[in-house]
Order: C-alpha cells, then structure tokens, then sequence
C-alpha cells in the first residue's frame, strides 16, 4: 500500500472543502429560517433604508455564536461518515486516494469514530500535513496521531 503523495491530498481536501461550503451554507440557511419561523430567539429589526427594515438574529446571541460554529460539526460528520463507511471522501475518492487504519493488527482496515474523530481534531491544526514533508514515511501529523494513513487507491 504506498502513501498518497502531498498534491493529491491537497487537492482532495481543496475539493471536499468546497462541496463541505456549499453544504454548511444551506444547512445554515435553514437553520436560520427555522429559528426565525418559530421565534426560538428575539429577533432584532435593522433600519436598511428609510422605509424598509429587515428582521435578523442579534450579531451577539447564543443562536448567532452557534450558527457561526455549525461547521465543526458538519464537517466531522462529512469527513468521519466517508471515513468510517467507505474509506473516501467525494475529494478523495476524486483523487484516488483512501483512509484506512495504520495499526499493525488490522492495517488497511476501515477506520472506526474513534480514528475519526483523531485524525479531525489533529487535521483542524492546519499544519498537519505539512509535517509528511519531513516525514520519511510520507505520513501527516494527523496520521501519526490517529493511527491511520492516506493510500493510493485504484
């Protein structure tokens, strides 16, 4: 099993960064459009001109500060669903690239949650990938950290 290259990981995560967008964009959306419909926090009136105003949720509310976060865990879910029942994300998948476990007793194996939510947490620094540059092995800091590593697929 060879270790996918650098390029092809960037470009997978490029490619499930942008379809990861468009979902949390609508997910979002209807969030949004829920809690206003049932009135689930107090709603403010912004002035947009001098006859028309706007209802929108209050920059500094608990529902504004969930909403901004709201992709943390779509995105888990995004990543560790592709991960723990298919092995590729639609980006990898694109780029011939999967995940599988790296453990000496069940290497190549599909990863669990507990793999996912590893490799997520060490992927969200930013600079794991970075660290394969260095690494001999062609392996991530998120791939060292969760035991799994990123393989050529056909």
């Amino acid at each position: 099993m060879e270790n996918a290259s650098f390029g092809k990981r960037l470009l997978a995560i490029i490619y499930d960064v942008l379809i990861l967008f468009f979902i949390i964009i609508v997910i979002t959306f209807i969030l949004q459009q829920i809690i206003i419909q049932l009135e689930l926090t107090t709603l403010q009136q912004v002035k947009i001109s001098a006859e028309e105003t706007i209802t929108v949720i209050p920059a500094d509310s608990i529902t504004t500060l969930l909403l901004k976060n709201i992709w943390v865990p779509i995105s888990f879910f995004y990543f560790g669903y592709y991960w723990t029942k298919r092995g590729q994300t639609l980006g990898m998948k694109t780029w011939k690239i999967k995940a599988v476990t790296n453990e000496s007793n069940n290497e190549g194996d599909l990863m669990t949650w507990g793999h996912a939510l590893k490799r997520y947490v060490f992927a969200l620094l930013g600079v794991g990938i970075f660290w394969m540059i260095f690494n001999k092995s062609r392996l991530s800091l998120q791939d060292l950290m969760s035991k799994t590593k990123l393989i050529k697929s056909s």
